[in-house]
């Protein structure tokens, strides 16, 4: 993987890619566990299930309160204390603080644009990779692969109950708990923190793909491990051209948002069965669409490469 590298001027105060990873396993550690701390504190001893089987219990709007509180609390402000402490500022939103971050002043709309065109035309990949994995990799896996399945099934449920809305109001608040605040946090953490400071002790090429690796098992969904590394791959590449943090968060946002979408208005009509969803997916007219949609991704990345070249050379 090709990447282009800006000048650093914090490189000498970015700690090891050893206490990276030791604060990735510490946060990975965590997050569940506040989480369901939280949960715990709030719903007493309601079960999860009974919240999901009930979606007008009062609840919902707690848990979506728990699920914006935990990744601020767990992966935002962790973040930004440890940026105040490497650049020895003593406010965690001071200048050397966010540009410790990559979070810059300027947004250029064009590079915005080019970066979210690219995660659009993933998408159809995105799916037929999920799509395969259901037909073919689970099945062959037996026990483990349909516990994989019904842990894919249970985060499901949690998401499309979350996502229920009665109101415009309602809407925009489940847009920040589901798509503004994880934009925002992870990026802060992988992106920000640990992709710069990967670049430390490692190429740009890298830091690129382990932390594409890392964001993917972050999510603890081995059912979508290999979409969630190809986005993660794409959105660190777009980090490591630009060196804006503002780049990757749009893009990730408007990734969320799609997704978002899409289960709204998917949600009062019928599913189609996996089997008609894979004779769908297996038909060349499909095939050729992830096939153009791939074509114009690879020009899309390549015109963004040029772009940013051009920008760091003045030209």
């Amino acid at each position: 993987m090709q990447t282009f590298s800006f000048p650093d001027p914090f490189a000498a105060k970015r700690p090891s890619s050893a206490f990276n990873t030791l604060l990735l396993l510490a946060l990975m550690l965590l997050y569940p566990l506040v989480g369901a701390a939280l949960f715990s504190l709030v719903a007493g001893e309601l079960q999860l299930s009974e919240l999901l089987s009930n979606p007008d219990s009062r609840l919902v709007p707690m848990l979506r309160t728990i699920q914006s509180l935990g990744q601020i609390v767990v992966l935002a402000l962790p973040v930004l204390l440890l940026a105040a402490w490497h650049t020895r500022s003593k406010q965690p939103f001071s200048r050397n603080t966010l540009a410790f971050l990559g979070i810059r002043p300027h947004l250029n709309l064009g590079t915005a644009a080019l970066a979210v065109t690219g995660i659009f035309l993933l998408q159809p990949l995105l799916y037929t990779i999920t799509s395969l994995q259901d037909s073919y990799l689970w099945p062959s896996l037996g026990e483990a692969g349909a516990e994989v399945v019904r842990q894919r099934k249970a985060m499901e449920g949690l998401i499309t109950a979350l996502a229920r809305v009665g109101s415009i109001s309602e809407f925009f608040q489940v847009a920040f708990v589901l798509a503004v605040t994880p934009a925002l946090c992870e990026e802060l953490l992988f992106r920000g923190y640990i992709q710069q400071n990967y670049t430390r002790s490692m190429s740009s090429g890298n830091a690129v793909f382990w932390t594409g690796c890392v964001f993917a098992f972050f999510h603890l969904s081995a059912a979508n491990l290999i979409p969630l590394a190809l986005l993660g791959w794409y959105i660190g590449y777009i980090y490591s051209r630009t060196g804006n943090l503002a780049i990757p968060v749009v893009a990730h946002l408007m990734n969320n948002l799609a997704a978002l979408l899409a289960l709204m208005l998917g949600y009062d009509q019928d599913t189609a069965s996996a089997s008609q969803v894979h004779a769908f997916v297996v038909t060349p007219l499909w095939w050729l669409l992830v096939f153009v949609c791939l074509l114009l991704f690879v020009m899309v990345v390549r015109r963004f490469a040029a772009v940013q070249a051009s920008a760091h050379n003045g030209v």
